[in-house]
């Protein structure tokens, strides 16, 4: 056991109390008496201080932590040793981690995704720069709400952190490392990678929505547990869960490095989509005899509104697909059958009634009708249709003129009788002599023969 520090001054750093402990080190609360800033003091155990591997490991730590920059990773502040002992100063986060939420119970899956998904980028951040953390636990992810409108957290203690494969044991060969979320090839000292730490993380991941961890029990039954057992399901702990969150755990814990996912990211992110829930089946209306569903072979993206039927001429004005809208009235007649369902044709609304959409029917985009008077010879409306009235103003003034021709230039004044037919010749004037009917008529009188006789067709 290490000496407790608290009280004492360490350099320009007060030790306010302790933070926690750990295999190789201490954590203190401190204040930097120069600048008067609150920090968090990472100091060495005094009984590994000798030890040349322990402070090789410490100083390693301090140049890794140092070289990340990033968000979600706690920033380093200073590094030195004083009266033989290390210490590295870092932020001190205003909040708590995440083994002690878990300890209040399963997490809400929104708010777990929320919290590894910065966990995520963190890790992945640090395998590009072919660094491995090699100690992922929910009590080195730090969670405050002080510096964000949201849940903001820290990747913390770099102590194992390692570049390049090896060196995650000591030189006796002993692990390093929580047993609770370590990988298999970290247990059997195995090469490690990127992979390595996304395991461990799978595993924390199961204890944000079970509140537990994957395996429980003493250290040699956990270790047995993460060598040779699947991890048990989650739909076993919380029922309400997916069943899609099993198989995302379970390639996540996957025996091998290869059967995982390639990044910490594509873990949460199945891990997501997993918690959304299957898909949404899409509702169907009710068919009547007439209908065709289309099956998944209809392609292209459909909207939804009330259906034209039938072809439409494109008008000359319009140029480009119709946006959806309420359907135009009238009789209505079924347009052609859809390709690729032969022998079926679509039955419609009433007139005047708006037909229920049908998820599973095409719609098709075509063209509004041109209104009466559209065209181009100019708008529709009332400016249009003033030509209307002196055209059927003087349509009906022939008509009246025909029928006066007809009803009146037909008729005979003299009493109705038919006019005799003229013969092909008619004498005219002074007939000659000899014939008797030249002479004077029986009366005794008679009126002389006019000069010409109008010659009147018959009808």
């Amino acid at each position: 056991m290490s000496e407790d520090l608290t009280g004492r001054r360490l350099g320009h750093y007060r030790i306010d109390g302790v933070l926690g402990k750990g295999g190789m080190s201490v954590m203190y609360r401190a204040t930097d008496v120069r600048l008067g800033r609150r920090v968090a003091l990472k100091v060495i155990a005094e009984h590994l201080t000798e030890d040349p591997e322990f402070r090789e490991r410490f100083v390693d730590e301090a140049r890794n932590t140092s070289a990340i920059d990033h968000a979600n990773v706690v920033p380093l502040y200073d590094f030195g040793e004083v009266d033989g002992l290390l210490y590295i100063a870092m932020r001190l986060v205003d909040g708590s981690d995440m083994a002690s939420l878990i300890k209040e119970g399963p997490m809400r899956p929104q708010r777990a995704l929320g919290l590894l998904s910065q966990v995520a980028e963190a890790l992945d951040n640090l395998h590009e720069r072919g660094l491995v953390h090699l100690d992922v636990k929910p009590a080195n992810v730090l969670v405050t709400t002080r510096e964000s409108a949201t849940e903001h957290i820290y990747l913390a203690d770099f102590g194992l952190t390692r570049r390049g494969a090896t060196g995650h044991r000591t030189r006796g060969g002993d692990f390093l490392g929580s047993p609770t979320y370590a990988a298999p090839e970290h247990l059997r000292g195995e090469p490690v990678d990127g992979r390595t730490d996304q395991y461990s993380l799978a595993c924390v991941l199961f204890a944000c929505l079970a509140g537990r961890p994957p395996f429980q029990g003493q250290v040699p039954e956990v270790i047995q547990g993460h060598l040779n057992r699947e991890p048990p399901a989650l739909t076993e702990q919380v029922p309400q869960l997916p069943p899609a969150i099993d198989d995302v755990v379970r390639r996540g814990m996957a025996k091998t490095p290869g059967q995982r996912y390639a990044t910490c990211r594509e873990l949460v992110a199945a891990a997501r989509v997993a918690l959304s829930g299957a898909p949404r089946q899409q509702q169907r209306g009710p068919q009547g005899p007439g209908m065709s569903p289309l099956g998944p072979q209809q392609t292209g993206p459909q909207q939804m509104g009330p259906q034209q039927t039938g072809p439409r001429p494109l008008g000359p004005q319009q140029g480009g697909p119709q946006r959806t809208g309420p359907q135009q009235t009238g009789p209505q007649q079924t347009g052609p059958q859809q390709a690729g369902h032969p022998g079926q044709q679509r039955s419609y609304q009433p007139t005047g009634q708006r037909p229920v959409p049908q998820q599973s029917d095409p719609v098709r985009l075509r063209p509004p009708v041109a209104p009466v008077g559209s065209g181009a010879f100019g708008s529709t409306g009332k400016a249009g249709n003033r030509w209307l009235v002196p055209v059927v103003v003087g349509v009906v003034a022939v008509v009246a003129i025909v029928l006066a021709v007809v009803f009146l230039g037909g008729s005979d004044p003299g009493g109705g009788e038919e006019p005799e037919r003229p013969g092909p010749t008619i004498p005219v004037g002074p007939q000659p002599s000899g014939d008797p009917t030249s002479g004077p008529s029986s009366s005794g009188s008679r009126k002389p023969l006019p000069p010409s006789i109008t010659i009147i067709p018959a009808p």
